[in-house]
């Protein structure tokens, strides 16, 4: 199965190590979902017209399932499948995590100022 990461997971961020020895699939871009600064990590929620920049990889059950614990999902976060864009040219269904929580407008994160960076 694939899990599309937008925040902390990236490659260059402090919890990519979640994601050690996962094969990496390639950059992509998730359409119709907008990216915000929570706290001190983001999250997407759906949003009209916006899009959010990331990174697909590939995982097992297990893996999920810890990543799911990671994530508080549930509380925090659904895990969802949506359709990303891969390596501009592809699409492909993958798991992301979806905020659950109310966000501000005012910490929206343009698509332009993406990826996210810790």
């Amino acid at each position: 199965m694939y899990l599309f990461v937008y925040g902390t997971l990236l490659s260059h961020n402090s919890h990519n190590y979640l994601l050690s020895g996962c094969k990496f699939i390639g950059k992509a871009v998730l359409e119709g979902y907008g990216l915000y600064k929570v706290s001190w990590y983001p999250a997407i929620v759906p949003k009209e017209g916006s899009k959010v920049a990331g990174e697909v990889y590939e995982v097992d059950e297990t893996l999920i399932k810890e990543i799911d614990n990671f994530e508080d999902e549930g509380e925090l976060y659904r895990r969802q499948e949506v359709e990303v864009i891969l390596n501009d040219a592809e699409v492909l269904r993958t798991w992301t995590y979806v905020y659950l929580l109310d966000v501000d407008e005012k910490d929206y994160i343009p698509f332009e100022k993406q990826p996210w960076r810790e």
